[in-house]
């Protein structure tokens, strides 16, 4: 199931709070600003692993957490919160 957004970057996964969009890890002000802007865009799965949009399309599809896929571009936060 996913968890929680998450951009991961230079091999380091950053991850939100529960209820968190992207752009909320994007506007952190405890980070310089445009740190994670050239990170990939991912989701975080009960299990703690990282998922690209893609790959957390099909996962949360698989375990029923969405019902049908229309996303071209992958799971957004919006899909699942």
């Amino acid at each position: 199931m996913i968890v929680a957004v998450a951009i991961k970057k230079d091999d380091i996964v950053y991850v939100g709070s529960k209820g968190q969009r992207h752009n909320h890890l994007l506007c952190d002000n405890s980070r310089p600003f445009g740190f994670l802007k050239l990170g990939e865009q991912g989701f975080v799965t009960d299990s703690g692993e990282f998922l690209n949009r893609i790959d957390a399309c099909k996962h949360a599809l698989e375990c029923g957490q969405i019902k049908k896929q229309n996303y071209c571009y992958g799971l957004d936060s919006s899909d699942v919160w």
